[in-house]
Order: structure tokens, then C-alpha cells, then sequence
């Protein structure tokens, strides 16, 4: 007995032992959870990682931008540079920091509110179950309406809502359609809903543009046929690279990307690209000091430092800080106040890059009056001979900052004119079709990551144009 009391432990012991069952392998995602957290970044700011079950996949996310993180082995990733970026644990085994460029970076914090993976949880797994609803009437000055009075095949666009839901066009913000009049399509994802500003990345330059327009409007600038130096002679008394074909360029060389700089924005070996220019003390010197490679007006070449020559001449021009100057001619009429843009063309935007952050609605608004020739609710915001000037531009290129973009399905060509930003963000307006399509999104640097474009650019000529008939 006293031997059978003194085993029964070990014997207990050895039968759990034997016969317990082990704890089921981690999935791939449930191993990242382990790194997700709010985290030190660069220059006191801070950003989020998150895993995201969609694709088994860990994000840092930096000003609401997802950048993901490739995982090589144990705690090491690589970033979209290629860079490697290794997390640290404490004794207990447990997520500490990381670190990457030779820094290291504190977990700040765990318990916070993170930002949503998923288009739309409660439907990720059954999107079938997604129920179109008309766009809430609101007193924007906005008139809705309902897709089927719109669309010849509203099944199309329903479609399309759907395969978002579950994931096939990742990372699409919002979806806006305005057809006939009225804005028939109102769909948000990821978080997202109508109050929440998004940033613009590009798109912005084109809206932007039109502020330039109302400064020749109110006279503040004689005409885009100016000569674009005379401008700066008194901040820029020197400028770099000068010779006869440079002082020929006018201000609509610049708002058209024919300005014959070496400026190419994603060509490494342009000394204008974008990389370079973020680099320099003056954003805006440092575009007007390239050398030329070309006569004015001849060809077209993305820069984004045209864009921002552009916004600081308005500043010179009207002797006051543009963002004032917007709100009073352009954000105020439009009754626009859900917005934020800091113009600061130089390292210390380093984090916001100039971007405009807005309402997708009030980006349907911007679109609107673009499309009524600048006039908004009885009210000339934009004169009529600047928007036709605006999108007078050849096939595939570029007007005043916006860009003509057309599709042919079966046979027939659909003509747009675009303002289009990094990640999704795109603003169709469609004169033929009486249409307006905004999409903004998170898709940064997907044909670099991914060598594909932005979910838009299939969305639209795949489910949108073929609704029409």
C-alpha cells in the first residue's frame, strides 16, 4: 500500500505525459502576433506593426500608410528597401524593439487601438451577404441617388463592392461614384468612413493646381504665359544651371511637366527625382537650380517639384501663406472644413510630404465643381477659361496638373481626366459619361512591390465601365 501511494504521482505523471495531447502548431499569422505593437520611429514620431490575417503578412504602418515587411528567419524581416529590420526580445522571451538602420526602437506600447486589417470584418468570410443601400442624403450639398436608375447593369459595380469585402482588391479606402447628378455609390473599408480625412499623396498637386488658377483669376498673378524666374528673383537672387533655354519657361511649362529640367520623378539617374529633391535644405530651389536637358514646352516629364514651384509662387505672388490663401477662395466657398495641409517644402514635412488630407465626399465636391467649369452651388470658384485650359491636354498626357487617362473596352474608348496619387488615390472625371469615380487606398508602391498598379486601375475598366451598358 505505501508502495502504491508513493507511485501513484510518478505513474499519474507519466500517463499525462504520455497521453496529453500537444498544443497545435502556430499558423503563420498567429506567430507574427507576437511583434504587433506601437513602436518608436524616426524624429520622435512613432508607428504600428501590425499582422494582417488576410495575408499572413506583418506592416509597419506609418501616417496611415501600410508598408510590409518580408520575413527572412527567427525575428528578422526586410523592409521595402530591402533593408533588414530585426526585433529583440526580452528575458521572459517577449518582443522588446527593434532595430534597423543602426538604431534601435522601443515597443512603446501593446494595448492600443489598432488599425483594422480587414475590408470589412463582420463580411470578410460571407461578402454574399452584402446589402447595397442608396448614399445618405446629408447636407453637403450633395444630391444622392440610387444605382440602379443610374447604371444600365448595376450588377457589375455590386460585384465588384463584393470582391472587396473579401479581399481581392486589398487595401481600397473608399469608393464614391456620381452619375447623373447624384452620388450613387458610397462605399468605405478598412476602418474607413465618410468623416475620415485621407491623405492624397499626388492627387493633391491637381487640386492644388486650381489654386494657381484663382490667383491669375484675382489677379494676383498675370497669366500662366508669364516667364516663371522673374517670380523668384527676389527669395532665389541666384539660381543654378542658368542659360537662355531656362529663362524662356513659362509658368504653363511647369503646370503642364514640360519644362525640359532633368527632372524625372522615379528615374534614379534624374538629377530631379524625387529622392533627390527630398534630400535638399529647399525643396523648391533645388527644382529651379536642375539644368536643362530640353527646350521648354517640347515633351512632358513627371516632377513633383513642379507642383510645389507652383504653390510657392501663389505664396510670393499673393504675399501670404497659400494654405490661407486656399482656405479663403477655395475650401471656405465649398464649405469645406474637414481638411489639413501644411505647405512646407522642405525636410522638416519629411513626414507629411505637402500632403492634402480630406473627406472622400469633399474630394467629390473638388471634383464637381471641376466638372460644372469651377462653379459650385451657383458660385464661380474657378473661372470657366482656367478648367478648359485645365483639360485642354493631348491623348495620355498632362493639362494643368491633371492627367488625360482613357480605356478601351471591346473596341470603344472611354476618356477620363485624372488626378491620381501613390497608393489608390484616384479622381476620374468622365465628361462623355456624366460621371465622376473617386477610390482612395493604401496601396503604396505596389508595382515596386509587387509589379502590379493600384486596384483601381483594374476595378475601373473591369466592373465601372462595363456597368454603363
Amino acid at each position: 500500500m505505501i508502495f502504491q501511494l508513493q507511485k501513484l504521482p510518478l505513474l499519474l505523471i507519466a500517463f499525462v505525459v504520455c497521453c496529453s495531447t500537444p498544443p497545435p502548431e502556430q499558423s503563420e499569422y498567429e506567430k507574427l502576433l507576437a511583434y504587433e505593437g506601437q513602436y518608436q520611429y524616426v524624429g520622435n514620431t512613432t508607428l504600428e506593426i501590425r499582422a494582417s490575417e488576410m495575408d499572413s503578412t506583418l506592416y509597419a504602418i506609418i501616417d496611415q500608410a501600410k508598408y510590409p515587411l518580408k520575413h527572412i528567419a527567427l525575428d528578422s524581416f526586410k523592409n521595402i528597401q530591402n533593408a533588414p529590420v530585426v526585433f529583440f526580445r526580452d528575458e521572459n522571451n517577449k518582443v522588446k524593439g527593434y532595430k534597423a538602420g543602426g538604431q534601435a526602437f522601443a515597443l512603446i506600447a501593446t494595448d492600443i487601438e489598432q488599425t483594422e486589417m480587414l475590408p470589412r470584418r463582420a463580411l470578410f468570410n460571407h461578402p454574399e451577404d452584402y446589402a447595397y443601400s442608396k448614399p445618405e442624403q446629408i447636407a453637403d450639398g450633395i444630391e444622392t441617388g440610387v444605382l440602379t436608375d443610374a447604371f444600365e447593369n448595376p450588377e457589375a459595380i455590386l460585384e465588384m463592392v463584393k470582391e472587396t469585402i473579401k479581399g481581392s482588391f486589398p487595401d481600397v479606402h473608399s469608393i464614391l461614384i456620381y452619375k447623373n447628378s447624384k452620388l450613387v455609390l458610397e462605399e468605405y473599408f478598412y476602418g474607413y468612413d465618410r468623416n475620415t480625412m485621407h491623405q492624397m499623396r499626388s492627387a493633391g498637386k491637381s487640386l492644388k493646381g486650381g489654386i494657381l488658377g484663382i490667383a491669375i483669376d484675382k489677379g494676383f498673378v498675370k497669366s500662366e504665359q508669364d516667364k516663371l524666374l522673374p517670380y523668384f528673383s527676389s527669395t532665389y537672387p541666384e539660381i543654378a544651371n542658368l542659360d537662355s533655354r531656362k529663362a524662356q519657361i513659362t509658368i504653363e511649362d511647369f503646370i503642364r511637366y514640360r519644362h525640359g529640367m532633368d527632372c524625372e520623378n522615379d528615374n534614379p539617374q534624374s538629377a530631379g527625382n524625387e529622392q533627390s529633391m527630398m534630400e535638399s535644405e529647399d525643396w523648391v530651389k533645388h527644382t529651379l537650380d536642375l539644368p536643362m536637358v530640353a527646350e521648354p514646352g517640347a515633351s512632358s516629364s513627371y516632377c513633383t517639384g513642379c507642383s510645389l514651384v507652383a504653390n510657392k509662387l501663389v505664396e510670393i505672388a499673393t504675399k501670404q501663406k497659400i494654405e490661407d490663401f486656399a482656405k479663403k477662395y477655395l475650401f471656405d466657398p465649398l464649405a469645406i472644413s474637414n481638411y489639413k495641409w501644411t505647405f512646407e517644402p522642405n525636410p522638416s514635412s519629411i513626414n507629411t510630404f505637402n500632403q492634402l488630407y480630406i473627406t472622400p465626399r469633399d474630394l467629390l465636391k473638388l471634383a464637381i465643381m471641376y466638372k460644372n467649369g469651377g462653379e459650385w452651388s451657383g458660385q464661380q470658384i474657378i473661372s470657366q477659361e482656367w478648367v478648359d485650359k485645365t483639360f485642354t491636354m493631348e491623348k495620355g498626357d498632362y493639362g494643368y496638373f491633371w492627367q488625360h487617362k482613357y480605356f478601351v473596352i471591346d473596341g470603344k474608348e472611354y476618356n477620363s481626366y485624372l488626378a491620381t496619387g501613390n497608393g489608390g488615390q484616384k479622381i476620374n472625371i468622365w465628361p462623355e459619361l456624366d460621371m465622376i469615380t473617386i477610390f482612395t487606398g493604401g496601396n503604396y508602391n505596389s508595382y515596386a512591390l509587387y509589379g502590379k498598379s493600384t486596384p483601381p486601375n483594374e476595378m475601373i475598366p473591369n466592373y465601372i465601365l462595363k456597368a454603363i451598358e
